[in-house]
This record gives C-alpha cells, structure tokens and sequence, in this order.
C-alpha cells in the first residue's frame, strides 16, 4: 500500500503544478564532496569518479519524499552506474529524456546538519576532453515544469538549480539561488530536530 501511495505521489509530483509546500527556496545541485559546495573535479584519464546529486536550503520543518531532473553531459566518458540514496523507488536514466525520478521510501529524507540531502550518487569514467554535468528539469511535463521537489506533506516546490558540476573545466553557472537563513517554527518538529544540527 505504502508503495501505491508514493508512485501516485511522484505521479502528482511529475504532472501537476507546484503547490506551495515547506520547502520554498529549496535548491538542487551537484557536488563532488559533499556537503563542502565543491562543483569542479580533475580526474585523470581513465579514472573513475563520484558526482552527488543533492538538495539544500530546505524551509525549517522540511524534508523531501523525492524529486526528478535530467543530466546533460559534455565531458568526454561513460556513466557506469546511477544509485538513490533515498531508500524508495527510483526509475529512469539521468541522462536519457526524461530523465531520473526518485523517491523516499515510507519515510520523510530530512537534511543533515549541513541541510543537504544526497539524493543519489552516480560514477562516470573520465576519457576526455574537459566539459560540464548539468542539471536539466525532468522532461516528462509541460515545459516550464519537471523541477518540483515532494515534501513530507507530499506537497512540491520547484527547485532552483544552484550549481552544475565541471569536469577539468569550470562548471556552467547555476541560477543564483539566494538561500535565507531559517528561522525554527518553535511548536513544530523543526524546533526539536533543530537541537540535533
């Protein structure tokens, strides 16, 4: 049952507009070490290396059941694996239109003390030349769409994409996202998993 109820929930996530949801600034972007904001990489030639897909600036009680983009590869290699790291579902190939959707499992992902949340983890193979990972939103919707984030109330916010990633050349720009800082809602959860960051 719980699997019905999260597959209808990225179905709602993947084809109606956002709803204003807990997670208002929330931000998507990829990372070669995170949670230290590192969007560049120089592997050698033939050497193998991790690229984290993960989300930030998540609104004071937020958390997220799942999200989907798509990945535009310009750097000379091979993608040799796509793994979630949020214990649900997950279906599609981030770099084949539409793209990769993933879910949480029964329970709510909520941020770790940096507020991010590594949302999956894929290893390329670096032949060359230099180029760039970029985020894309998922093509399965209207265009202007595929860029929403479900929250733990299965309500969705878009995404702003904060970084792509370079491989031995600077990455492209992201879309200036501006994260506020988050006041604790003092009666809510936000306030006793607040005492834990």
């Amino acid at each position: 049952m719980k699997t019905v109820m999260l597959l209808s929930a990225l179905v709602v996530l993947l084809t109606a507009p956002a709803m204003a949801g807990e997670n208002p600034d929330i931000q998507i972007y990829l990372e070669a070490d995170p949670p230290n904001f590192i969007h560049e990489v120089h592997p050698e030639p033939s050497a193998t290396f991790d690229v984290y897909v993960c989300l930030t600036c998540f609104g004071p009680d937020g958390g997220t059941r799942g999200t989907a983009f798509l990945l535009t590869r310009t750097f000379g290699g091979f993608k040799l694996s796509q793994t979630s790291t949020m214990g649900g579902l997950d279906f599609g190939d981030a770099e084949t239109d539409p793209g990769w959707t993933l879910a949480a499992g029964a329970d709510c992902v909520y941020p770790d003390a940096a507020d991010v949340v590594v949302v999956g983890v894929l290893q390329y193979l670096y032949t060359g030349p230099a180029g760039t990972l970029d985020i894309l939103p998922h093509g399965l919707v209207e265009p202007g769409t595929g860029r929403e984030v479900l929250d733990c109330n299965f309500d969705s916010d878009f995404y702003c994409i904060r970084a792509h990633l370079g491989v031995s050349a600077p990455p492209n720009a992201g879309e200036g996202c501006e994260c506020p800082s988050n006041p604790v809602n003092e009666t809510t959860w936000g306030r006793l998993k607040a005492m834990y960051r």
